[in-house]
């Protein structure tokens, strides 16, 4: 199982410059990075000479799903040029509202994200665990989607803020999990109070735990608000080598 950061954490460091900053980040001794819509303007092939040059791997490519709808968008090219372990997606909304519009949506992505040769993540944040008869939604939207093709991108600090154990997500769904997103908060229903891995309230050694159980290719620190990205990077991964 590998290491990565997710970009977010320095996306003030890198709208400056990209380039350099990806250099600096690259420092830090992570595996690979993983990217959240921004990739610098550089085009796909060149982010990948790029990510060679640094030895770094890519953990992972995030993308709006309308972008993953579209079977020409870029978005593709970029996975596929940067051997992306999968696609990944999320949405904000009334899940109890629109999680049927949801299944049919992560069917679509799905289809295009194979015929490209590749899978297709859901990426979670809290709202997806509100219930529908006594059930979150997320779970409904999973049912109701082929276990061969809708995956997941488990977020194990917002799993916790929707009421769930991220311990027992991740074991539920192992066979359909590539990436972990392992985030920490001492506040966990303010989304400015995440912290470094192992400093706050989310199971992070439980996760990290099942995540390797499970099988999953990358565990990606995030940690979307920091004083200082570079420092925050470095106490936290200390912390998921020692695990």
């Amino acid at each position: 199982m590998k290491f990565g950061v997710q970009l977010y954490n320095f996306r003030e460091v890198l709208k400056s410059d990209f380039r350099a900053g990806l250099k600096e980040i690259a420092k830090l001794g992570f595996d690979g990075v993983e990217f959240a819509i921004d990739f610098g303007g550089i085009a796909p092939e060149e982010l990948a000479a790029l990510l060679k040059e640094l030895h770094l791997e890519c953990a992972g490519t995030m993308f709006f799903k309308d972008a993953l709808l579209d079977k020409d968008n870029i978005a593709y090219s970029y996975a596929k040029a940067l051997n992306s372990p999968s696609v990944s997606y999320g949405d904000f909304c009334d899940f109890t509202a629109e999680w049927k519009n949801i299944v049919d949506y992560s069917r679509k992505i799905a289809d295009i994200a194979a015929a490209h040769g590749t899978v297709s993540a859901y990426h979670n944040h809290w709202l997806e665990f509100e219930k529908v008869d006594g059930v979150p939604a997320l779970c409904l939207i999973s049912e109701k989607n082929d276990p061969e093709k809708f995956f997941f991108e488990p977020d194990v600090c917002w799993i916790t803020r929707g009421g769930l154990d991220p311990v027992e997500f991740i074991n539920r769904y192992s066979k359909r999990i590539r990436q972990v997103h392992l985030k920490d908060s001492t506040q966990l229903d303010d989304v400015k109070q995440t912290a470094e891995l192992g400093t706050g309230l989310v199971n992070i050694a439980g996760s990290f735990a099942a995540a390797a159980a499970a099988g999953a290719q990358w565990v990606i620190y995030e940690q979307d608000e920091t004083v200082d990205p570079f420092v925050s990077a470095e106490k936290s991964l200390k912390y998921l080598k020692s695990l």
